[in-house]
């Protein structure tokens, strides 16, 4: 019997699934989300690759080698509220530090609300003030007990805050990163005063510098955990019964990949466990085509997420923004707004806005027949002529266009006096247009050229509208990979096991300092990196990987003397010299120049080393991908009338059974595939390549 390889998403509107065989075959499955069962979609989508290969399901979850999901239960509990309440206990007199925050009003803000200043206001405390609880102790900088715990005003604290209605336990102690004896006293003491409470600690969770960050992301761990738990527990009891053998793994914000026991410790570092797959997956099959330097775009159903990849490697961030908290766990670098297939239309004092809000899978569009009025992205899709509405999930979804119509006439037509395909075309060029400016700050903002830089389009509507906005950027070319459809659970598919760990131990030299190695022991720093890797090499054994499997890789955060923000620098020596301590200032400030401009570095003011990180990773058995196109098509495409420009036009239409290697097609033009629709504009062409890509490019 064949070994599958197997690799899920769910989306808001939907939920992917890859099933790779080991001779390569890429399978890709699509079916509606169930928001109140997420394992159900999931299911769905592996009843129909069993279909496929006229197997029973059990007989396919037999043969699953490695079962990888990304889930978004971390995400949607953080942003609907539905976490657990954290008693949170922190230093006495630091009880406010969530409340006074980093002084910034804007954080996780688009621009339009960000200019709203007579409104504008900090988001609320990650933890109400009433469940924040103050404790004498005090560790200095330098892990010195200056104070001893007082452990009867800790019982007190535990008393009070269970009172107060606490569910779970949060500990977050000034400088424990130095020195965690008192935060783990604090552990015990919880323990004894209410037996299996969940407790995070921030020594051992995030031991790193900067209270704020550090407590805002120790508490809300500790808030997801019992969430993630019960989700993640459903769901492993679910596919087990259906016949899954495969300890299954989850998608982490920074890429990487880890077990369900080890994943439930770090809640808060999956928030982004979704969104990441597709710019791993972009890495990869950028990687096999050439494409070096990649802006990511997906569009899903509910949102638009961009990313980047630059010299082959996906740009990461030292914290995850999730609505207006920014916690501080490193990620794959990913923006996103409310602008999807799903993002209703509307018109608010005579101006036509299209989203943030999504009709999400129940109802969903109103062409969907299930009971939505409101008008859509997608319902403008399919008036336009884009979408066929007798090949919508490879013809398992019949789409309403009378419903469509019905829908932008009351809602946007009507009240702005234009015809509904008008509407429809207005709807489009809007959300266009927002996902366009989305590209451009990730790019230009951030010191960027788009044309230097390939656009991979993939979701299940990116290929449809990627051919307006990708375009507009001025980017060379368009890739619509032929994963397209379901390119995040590809990259989830494509991910290692990996473990971080990190240390805060802050090491500066003088100012004046020209041999910085003289202030920074190399000795010192091997020392840390030792330590962090033996630690991150132990937990990647215990979850099954091989000793001699695994990569190390290390980076330090530095900044100048006096400074707040820092940047990331890579350590490239496995043992550091004092020429490769000197080599790391240098690089950083090369990178600080690259990012502020020549001449903005300082170093006669001496730099910071402030926190220690270590990566790493173990690949996870997997087969060799093969998403080849066919070698030669068939048969004439057809034709279908699209609006476009202001009027009516003939568009040529291609189905899957059209494409093969090295076939060019001149648009206007449309590809149905099973799973998704692609566009090639009026002033486009393109040409499909060895691998099944379908490669746009300006005339």
């Amino acid at each position: 019997m064949p070994t599958y390889y197997v690799a899920s998403d769910i989306g808001g509107t939907f939920t992917d699934t890859v099933v790779i065989d080991d001779a390569g075959g890429v399978g890709r499955y699509k079916s509606s989300t169930v928001p109140d069962n997420p394992a159900q979609g999931v299911l769905d989508t592996l009843v129909l690759a069993a279909d496929e290969r006229g197997v029973a399901l059990a007989d396919l979850l037999a043969d699953v080698e490695v079962f990888a999901h990304g889930t978004t239960v971390a995400t949607n509990a953080m942003l609907e509220g539905r976490h657990r309440k954290v008693g949170l206990i922190q230093t006495r007199g630091f009880g406010d530090t969530l409340s006074v925050m980093r002084g910034f009003k804007s954080i996780g803000l688009d621009e339009e609300e960000v200019k709203r200043f007579r409104t504008l206001v900090k988001q609320p405390a990650a933890v109400p003030r009433r469940l924040i609880a103050e404790v004498t102790e005090r560790v200095d900088y330098a892990g010195r007990v200056v104070s001893p715990l007082d452990e009867a005003d800790v019982r007190r604290a535990v008393s009070d805050l269970r009172a107060a209605g606490a569910e779970v336990y949060a500990v977050s102690l000034l400088w424990s990163f130095a020195n965690d004896v008192h935060e783990r006293r604090v552990a015990e003491i919880i323990a004894e005063e209410v037996p299996g409470a969940s407790v995070t600690l921030s020594s051992e969770f995030l031991p790193r510098i900067g209270e704020y960050e550090r407590t805002l992301t120790t508490a809300v761990n500790a808030s997801l955990r019992p969430v993630l738990k019960t989700s993640l527990d459903s769901f492993e009891s679910t596919l087990t019964t259906a016949g899954l053998r495969a300890d299954p793994l989850l998608m982490q914000s920074n890429g990487g990949l880890a077990t369900f026991a080890e994943v439930e410790k770090r809640a808060a570092a999956t928030v982004m466990s979704g969104p990441v797959g597709g710019v791993v997956a972009s890495q990869f099959l950028g990687a096999r085509s050439g494409h070096r330097n990649v802006v990511t775009t997906d569009m899903g159903g509910t949102s638009f997420d961009v990313g980047l990849v630059l010299d082959g490697r996906p740009v990461m961030s030292n914290t995850t923004l999730i609505g207006r908290d920014q916690l501080a766990l490193p990620s794959v670098a990913v923006r996103a707004i409310g602008a999807g297939a799903g993002s209703i239309a509307s018109v608010r004092n005579g101006v036509l806005q299209v989203g943030p809000e999504s009709a999400g899978a129940r109802p969903g569009p109103a062409c969907y027949g299930r009971g939505g009025t409101l008008p859509t992205v997608a319902d403008a899709d399919l008036v336009l002529g884009y979408l066929n509405p007798d090949n919508f999930l490879g013809g398992r979804l019949t789409l309403d266009v009378e419903k469509a119509r019905a829908a932008i006439d009351e809602h946007v037509a009507k009240p702005t006096g234009l015809t509904v395909e008008q509407a429809a075309e207005g709807i489009k060029t809007i959300v266009d247009a927002r996902m366009a400016d989305l590209v451009r700050q990730v790019t230009v903002e951030q010191g960027y050229d788009p044309t230097d830089f390939t656009v991979f389009a993939y979701g299940g509507a990116g290929p449809l509208h990627a051919f307006s906005y990708g375009a507009e950027l001025g980017c060379p070319q368009i890739v619509v990979p032929i994963t397209a459809s379901v390119h995040s659970a590809f990259g989830i598919g494509c991910s290692d096991l990996t473990m971080v760990e990190e240390l805060s131990k802050p090491m500066q030299t003088p100012p004046g300092t020209t041999d910085h190695a003289s202030a920074l022991p190399p000795a010192e720093l091997n020392a840390t990196f030792d330590e962090l890797a033996a630690r991150a090499r132990r937990d990647l054994v215990a979850a099954g990987a091989a000793e001699d499997s695994i990569s190390v890789a290390r980076s330090v955060e530095i900044r100048f003397r006096a400074q707040i923000h820092v940047l990331t620098v890579p350590v490239e020596a496995e043992t550091l010299t004092a020429a490769d301590v000197n080599a790391v200032v240098e690089r950083f400030v090369e990178v600080y120049e690259g990012r502020f401009g020549k001449g903005a570095a300082f170093l006669e003011g001496g730099v910071e080393i402030t926190t220690f990180r270590v990566v790493a990773t173990s690949p996870v058995p997997r087969a060799e991908f093969d998403t080849g196109a066919q070698a030669a098509g068939s048969g004439e495409p057809g034709l279908r009338r699209v609006f476009s420009g202001g009027e009516w036009c003939e568009a040529k239409v291609y189905r899957a059974e059209h494409l093969h290697d090295g076939l060019r097609i001149e648009g206007l033009a449309i590809v149905e595939l099973r799973d998704t629709t692609v566009v090639i504009g009026p002033d486009q062409d393109a040409e499909v390549d060895g691998f099944g890509d379908i490669i746009i490019q300006n005339r």
